[in-house]
């Protein structure tokens, strides 16, 4: 712990300074994005999902490169119910 008589106590830390802007700098500049017009292309729930009675609340989504959209289902479940894509 710095003493009172420290002489670096109280002194802003330029280079701590520097490094914290950057991070700010550099999050608000990915946030800053346009966000998509294109509609969201929902493609269902599976038949798993159906079959086990579950609530929207407790299916997960899970998002198909070929289809190019969201699915629903089970958490464990990988397989898209239209095409049958396996890697997301």
């Amino acid at each position: 712990m710095p003493s009172q008589d420290d002489p670096e106590q109280g002194k802003p830390n330029q280079e701590f300074n520097r490094f914290w802007a950057s991070l700010w700098n550099e999050a608000s500049r990915s946030s800053e994005a346009p966000a998509s017009t294109a509609p969201l292309n929902e493609i269902g729930i599976t038949s798993l999902a159906r079959q086990l009675g579950l609530s929207d609340e407790q299916t997960n989504g899970h998002w198909c490169s070929r289809c190019q959209g969201i699915w629903y289902g089970y958490t464990l479940e990988v397989q898209c119910p239209v095409c049958g894509n396996r890697k997301g």
